[in-house]
């Protein structure tokens, strides 16, 4: 699997939370991350791929809008 880098914006006191639990858990900032995105698709995607709960519509464009960026690169 080729990781990537990408940056984004955090709320300070929630990356000083984050931090706290990687030191207390003994995991890197990055691997918490990746299961916190993998955690949070999971519980909003159903089997079939399609998005489910209160912000379906929303999440689903963006990832239309990501899956063309994407295909642009």
């Amino acid at each position: 699997m080729t990781l990537r880098v990408i940056t984004f914006k955090v709320e300070e006191d929630l990356l000083t939370k984050l931090d706290l639990y990687c030191v207390n858990n003994r995991k890197l900032r990055s691997e918490v991350i990746r299961e916190a995105i993998e955690l949070y698709l999971m519980r909003n995607y159903n089997n079939h791929g399609k998005v489910y709960g209160k912000n379906a519509k929303v999440v689903e464009e963006n990832l239309r809008n990501m899956s063309t960026i994407m295909g642009e690169l």
